[in-house]
């Protein structure tokens, strides 16, 4: 074999080896994405780091990338704003952050709160007492330097596809801030996958990732349960806000719940995954003879007849059938996205008292005279 054709014949090898290697490494990326139900955030394994790609919820394109790495030593392909794993503190502006980090035991790492009248964890609350967590206000207005004073590493906010205010000078100084978005997810088990993102971040995501496969087991077990059944009980959902009706539409995250439950929820057939807005007229035509009447914003009857006294018409009113979380409300919004299969449980056991379950309801009571 000549001598060129031999550099020809090592280039060729080479160059096929190298497109396998690369071909392997994407499909290894692939393969390892770790999010199942979540459709506003993925995570994937590669070999020095986990990329963390946040997805804008109505866009659906990606908005942001991250590099959760252990070694800041390590090189990142461009593009990929680094996260030092695991963080040492957080600021945490919303109550489902709070409830996640609390299934891992990293609430000791919460330096910043939006308001502690919100709060329902102990430890929390317990550390605010102390002095040792600063309360920030509204999202959209915090000052600079009360999150320069707290010196967390990570501020997780709401998001609403826009960058957090100052975020280029905050980052600057230390503090990455980063958006979670598992308020729009639709699926119940996409809100709670989101303890998968706390997981990797905290350090502990062999723990998150053995939690949330308990909830999801649980979750389609209950809901294999209601499939089963015979009767599909009529269902409506929320309360006047001045004059209009809003009601959950038939794609959202509750109209889900009501479906998994074995629940004819009377505007499930609506497009949309927010809300339905009608009039109090149309409310009534639509649902004066539902059997069950769920999230009315109120805990007793006499609360909700001061805002509309016509709400005794209704036969889930007659029939003591209308529930509500409100009673430990800042309970059900740190808890009710991390423990899905508890709101279906409640759910289930309120249409289908048939099933006689032993257990007690979680979240739900009836509204009291």
């Amino acid at each position: 074999m000549k001598m060129n054709h031999i550099f020809y014949f090592i280039f060729l090898v080479s160059s096929l080896l190298s497109c396998t290697i690369k071909v392997k490494e994407s499909l290894k990326a692939n393969q390892n994405n770790l999010v199942k139900y979540a459709k506003n955030f993925s995570l994937t394994i590669h070999e020095n780091y986990i990329c963390f790609e946040l997805l804008n919820p109505e866009t659906k394109k990606v908005e942001k990338k991250f590099a959760l790495i252990k070694n800041d030593s390590i090189k990142i392909p461009e593009g990929l704003t680094p996260i030092l794993i695991p963080i040492k503190s957080v600021i945490a502006l919303s109550s489902t952050h709070i409830g996640m980090l609390s299934k891992l035991d990293a609430c000791n790492l919460v330096k910043g709160i939006s308001n502690h009248s919100y709060v329902h964890e102990p430890s929390v609350l317990e550390s605010y007492n102390k002095g040792e967590i600063i309360e920030m206000g509204e999202e959209n207005s915090i000052p600079v330097e009360s999150i320069i004073r707290s010196k967390a590493e990570l501020l997780m906010y709401s998001g609403f596809g826009k960058a957090f205010p100052h975020q280029e000078q905050l980052e600057k100084l230390g503090t990455i801030c980063l958006a979670n978005y598992d308020w729009k997810e639709n699926h119940p088990l996409g809100k709670a996958e989101w303890i998968k993102v706390f997981g990797y971040l905290t350090g502990k995501e062999n723990n998150a990732a053995i939690y949330f496969k308990i909830i999801e087991k649980d979750y389609l077990r209950l809901k294999k349960i209601a499939s089963k059944l015979k009767s599909t009980p009529t269902l409506f959902s929320g309360n006047l806000v001045g004059d209009i009706w809003y009601s959950p539409a038939g794609e959202s995250y509750n109209a889900i719940l009501f479906k998994d439950a074995k629940g004819d929820y009377k505007y499930a057939h609506t497009k949309g995954t927010g809300s339905t807005e009608n009039s109090f007229e149309q409310i009534f035509k639509d649902n004066v003879n539902t059997k069950y009447w769920f999230n009315p914003g109120v805990e007793s009857k006499k609360e909700l007849l001061k805002s509309q006294p016509k709400f005794k018409l209704f036969e889930a009113y007659k029939q003591n059938k209308i529930f509500s979380y409100t009673f430990s409300g800042n309970e059900f919004w740190e808890r009710s996205a991390i423990e899905p299969n508890h709101v279906l449980s409640d759910l289930i056991r309120i249409l289908h008292p048939e099933l006689k379950l032993k257990n007690k309801l979680y979240f739900y009571r009836t509204l009291s005279k």
